[in-house]
């Protein structure tokens, strides 16, 4: 009796912590306005951010599902991207000796800076935009799997060859679930870089998302609208993380 109350009580803290940790942050932002009596030039007021979201035309709404669209398009292609020229690279060790130079070298590259030259090369297209998250994404996540691949013990490549296993039934029995098995960090922050990217394509030529709608209102000095796109993007970067993490999961059933 005294293990159920424990494992129930256990439960629930695991929920409520979470629902607090939602709440503290409004909860220290309404305090600060209310009582610190901070400016709204620095600090706006949560009714009126709030009011800003009934206002913006078009909806804020439509932004956040452009941005998203975006986001979830670059970020899954990019992914795919890495994650198969990963595999090709561990495949054969005149590629890994000839890209792997290269791929270091443009990993280092900030993902920011790479912005210009796509709206030089692709211009505001949306195609540009997308292409500008994979670029940003794929050669991290290249890396992260060819040296996953590579620190794979050394009896389950001898178990491998004693049995004959081609490369394409290896590929599919024991790489890709390997993969599954510790990718998801090095995914969860190409996720957040995807953001980043975003962002800053819509900052510098957009008519639409949540880069655009922070670029418009730091020219006309709207700090609640800046304050409200913020916040719909840490709340759209959470939701795909959550979703991605949970089906991640889901999808190594094994472990």
């Amino acid at each position: 009796m005294q293990s159920q109350t424990q494992t129930s009580t256990n439960k629930i803290a695991s929920y409520a912590v979470p629902v607090i940790g939602i709440i503290l942050m409004p909860a220290i932002w309404i305090a600060l306005k209310q009582f610190g009596h901070i400016s709204d030039r620095y600090l706006p007021a949560p009714a009126d951010v709030i009011r800003a979201a009934t206002e913006i035309d078009p909806n804020v709404m439509v932004h956040l599902a452009c941005t998203a669209c975006r986001l979830v398009s670059g970020f899954l292609l990019g992914t795919a991207c890495g994650i198969a020229l990963g595999i090709v690279i561990y495949n054969s060790k005149f590629l890994a000796r000839l890209i792997n130079p290269m791929l270091d070298s443009m990993r280092a590259v900030p993902a920011i800076a790479i912005v210009p030259f796509f709206i030089l090369w692709f211009g505001f297209s949306e195609s540009g935009r997308i292409l500008m998250v994979v670029m940003g994404i794929a050669f991290n996540i290249a890396v992260a799997t060819y040296q996953a691949l590579k620190d794979m013990p050394e009896k389950h490549k001898i178990l491998f060859k004693s049995f004959g296993i081609s490369p394409r039934a290896l590929t599919r029995e024991y790489v890709l679930p390997r993969l599954m098995e510790t990718l998801l960090p090095t995914i969860r922050f190409s996720l957040s870089t995807a953001m980043g990217v975003v962002i800053a394509s819509e900052l510098l030529g957009s008519q639409i998302g949540l880069g655009y709608l922070m670029q418009t209102a730091r020219s006309t000095f709207s700090m609640h609208v800046i304050f409200l796109a913020t916040i719909l993007l840490g709340l759209l970067n959470a939701c795909v993380d959550l979703i991605l993490t949970r089906t991640w999961n889901k999808a190594v059933y094994w472990r």
